[in-house]
């Protein structure tokens, strides 16, 4: 018994159709049809067993027409015939077709196609596969790919979330001892029968607890402000070589225990803020004298280079790993220290906004672990407005005379410094001895400030 074929496609597709399948040999019973309402008729009249429609890609009524034939004639099996359109194709199936065929393979590929759906298949012509098997494999990849990146992302969440809740218990354990401190000395104050000159000492020591309050809103608000793009410097020609030694005044007093060596050119011109130059000195003093043993000194140097003003600040400590030191300058809740051991630990936004500040400048900052212990925390400052210092390199040779030859201080150990924080962590070439550029005019003088009785 012929199988019942109804056939729907323009003039030419019919041409085709026909060919085939006359030439196949299969007993067959077709009927042709160029109009789509009338192929919904014809199915609804003889309800046959197969129906091939040819579907243009950019018509959008052959899921339409799909359901329409299927609605009249639930047990026909509908075989679409268009382009090699995944979209398309994928409609179509879901519309209820039992197989799509790209007319780029040919009309003898309907015929196989006709020939799987009547043994209960669902069939795809190989171009169509091939594309749709591509499109699924590339979604597929791409499902994985955002699936590994929201998991990334969560997880620097979770990593936030925890700094962030570790940086409040840090500030609030650094909020909480000036404030006990002015609120102890209030106390007392109220005693109007203290001497005089232990009156004065209650005073010099509420004073300290007040600006140490007021640096730490200072640092948080100024981190902010970095944060958020919205910091501007007043920069200007300024000579950096008092505002150095002002900070290591002020750091000897905050630290009396520490003795804070100086070799610090006469005269250091640069282009800066002086306000936002003494904060980051403050900072990295502020961490080395932190983190120094009582009998070893911190060592602040300060001389001029073609490119600008060369700082350092380096201490004798634990030192410093490169990991922790990459996390303090990069994220500004990470103190870098144990959240419990409150008497080393800071706020946690010193070394984040120091590189801050010095990027804000067009410098660089770098730190570099001694082999011996200790760290060393240098930072240039371009010597012109608008100059900028893009890597370690476009410092020249040798800016401090350590970074060659640590053979007094390290046991002879050579190394060059890794860049933590604004830069990348590969070494760089030492250069040769040839290479160094003629120290600059105005030796540095070397002082220190011994550790109070």
């Amino acid at each position: 018994m012929p199988t019942k074929v109804v056939v729907c496609d323009t003039p030419d597709g019919l041409a085709q159709l026909q060919y085939v399948l006359i030439k196949s040999g299969a007993a067959l019973e077709i009927e042709t049809v160029t109009d789509r309402l009338r192929a919904v008729e014809v199915s609804a009249r003889t309800h046959p067993e197969l129906v091939v429609a040819g579907i243009e890609a950019e018509s959008l009524s052959g899921a339409e027409l799909v359901r329409r034939l299927l609605a009249v004639s639930p047990e026909t099996k509908v075989i679409c015939w268009g382009d090699a359109s995944p979209p398309v194709a994928a409609e179509m199936l879901q519309a209820g077709a039992a197989a799509y065929v790209s007319k780029e393979d040919g009309a003898e590929e309907v015929f196989r196609a006709m020939r799987a759906v009547h043994a209960g298949s669902v069939a795809l012509s190989p171009g169509v596969a091939a594309d749709i098997a591509t499109r699924l494999l590339d979604e597929s990849r791409r499902v994985e790919t955002l699936e590994t990146t929201i998991a990334e992302i969560s997880d620097q969440l979770q990593t936030m979330t925890t700094a962030k809740a570790d940086f409040l218990a840090n500030v609030s354990h650094e909020l909480r001892t000036p404030v006990t401190v002015a609120k102890g000395i209030t106390y007392v104050l109220k005693n109007r029968g203290i001497p005089k000159e232990e009156e004065e000492e209650f005073i010099g020591q509420l004073e300290a607890a007040l600006e140490k309050l007021s640096m730490l809103i200072e640092e948080m608000l100024i981190v902010a402000d970095l944060d958020r793009g919205t910091l501007s410097l007043e920069l200007s020609q300024v000579d950096l070589a008092p505002l150095l030694r002002q900070v290591a005044d002020e750091s000897a007093r905050q630290f009396p225990a520490i003795t804070i060596e100086r070799e610090i050119n006469e005269t250091l011109p640069a282009s800066a803020d002086s306000m936002r130059f003494i904060e980051i000195v403050r900072q990295l003093l502020d961490n080395a004298c932190r983190y120094s043993p009582e009998d070893q000194p911190v060592l602040l140097k300060g001389r001029p280079m073609d490119e600008g003003v060369v700082v350092s600040v380096t201490d004798h400590g634990e030192g410093m790993a490169r990991q922790t030191a990459s996390k303090a300058f990069e994220e500004p809740f990470s103190a870098g220290e144990d959240i419990l051991r409150k008497e080393r630990a800071g706020a946690g936004v010193g070394l984040h906004m120091a590189r801050q500040l010095v990027v804000q400048h067009g410098g660089i900052l770098w730190a570099d672990p001694l082999p011996s212990g200790g760290t060393r925390v240098s930072f240039v400052i371009p010597a012109h407005e608008g100059d900028h210092v893009g890597r370690l390199e476009d410092v020249g040779s040798d800016p401090l005379d350590e970074l060659h030859s640590l053979s007094g201080q390290d046991g002879g150990a050579t190394i060059r410094p890794a860049r933590i924080g604004s830069l990348s962590a590969a070494p760089t070439r030492a250069p040769r001895s040839s290479e160094r550029p003629s120290r600059p005019t105005g030796a540095p003088t070397r002082s220190a400030t011994p550790p109070r009785q």
